[in-house]
Formats: structure tokens, C-alpha cells, sequence
């Protein structure tokens, strides 16, 4: 019913568990006669709540297709996170004496490649507070 109003319906089958017919999964396939009323339906349902569930209605896809578009979505957000910090350069203050720029590029680098440290130094040697 949720879905007839789309357009006409060829096919629909929830998925039922197969030790208890009367439980479904969870999910179920819908087959419109038209690309339009499927897209339709996707538009309208897509993240809306019906009976107390945000329902998840998209293009069906076989699991080769589902795999490849998640890596690519993984890949394009952590190609987005590198370039956000990209070239960013940390202050960082109260440092020991002890501290040089080796022992400080080793320190930092299991957040990520380092580009350059530099330890300020004033006339005596000493770290710059």
C-alpha cells in the first residue's frame, strides 16, 4: 500500500527469515513498471518514518556495485579530509629545553606525514616559552 501510489507495482517480496516465515528481515524489493514511479518513490520515502522506522528506500544494487561505490565514497571523504589539512602548520608552546626538531617530528609523527618542524630557539639556546 505504502507504495501504490507511486505507479503501478510488477512485483514487491519482503525478505522473510527462513527459520520463522512470519518474521521479515527487515528489507523488502519493489519492482515499478516505470524508471519515473521508482524514482519517485525513492524522492518521497528515502529517510522518511513510517511506522516509527526511518525507512532507507534507493535503487536496488547488486552487491559488486554496492561494494564499488562504497570505496569510492570512502575515498572521496578521506581524499576530502587530507586536503582540508593540508598544509596546516601547529603552534605548539611550552616545550622542554630537551626538546629538539628530530625528537618533536618523531613525536608527531603517528598523526600523519610531517612537512617540517622547526624549534624556536632564543639567542641562549634555549626553547623559546
Amino acid at each position: 500500500k505504502l507504495f501504490e501510489k507511486y505507479g503501478t507495482i510488477v512485483s514487491a517480496k519482503v525478505q522473510k527469515d527462513e527459520g520463522d516465515s512470519s518474521a521479515n528481515k527487515g528489507f523488502a524489493f519493489v519492482n515499478f513498471e516505470t524508471h519515473d514511479a521508482a524514482k519517485n518513490a525513492v524522492d518521497d520515502l528515502h529517510d522518511k518514518e513510517y511506522e516509527g522506522k526511518k525507512l532507507y528506500v534507493q535503487r536496488a544494487q547488486k552487491k559488486a556495485e554496492r561494494e564499488e561505490n562504497l570505496k569510492k565514497q570512502y575515498e572521496q571523504q578521506k581524499q576530502e579530509k587530507l586536503q582540508k589539512w593540508q598544509g596546516v602548520n601547529l603552534y605548539i608552546k611550552n616545550l622542554d629545553d630537551d626538546v629538539d626538531d628530530e625528537r618533536l617530528k618523531t613525536e608527531f609523527s603517528n598523526f600523519g606525514t610531517i612537512q617540517s618542524v622547526k624549534v624556536m630557539r632564543d639567542e641562549k639556546g634555549s626553547s623559546k616559552r
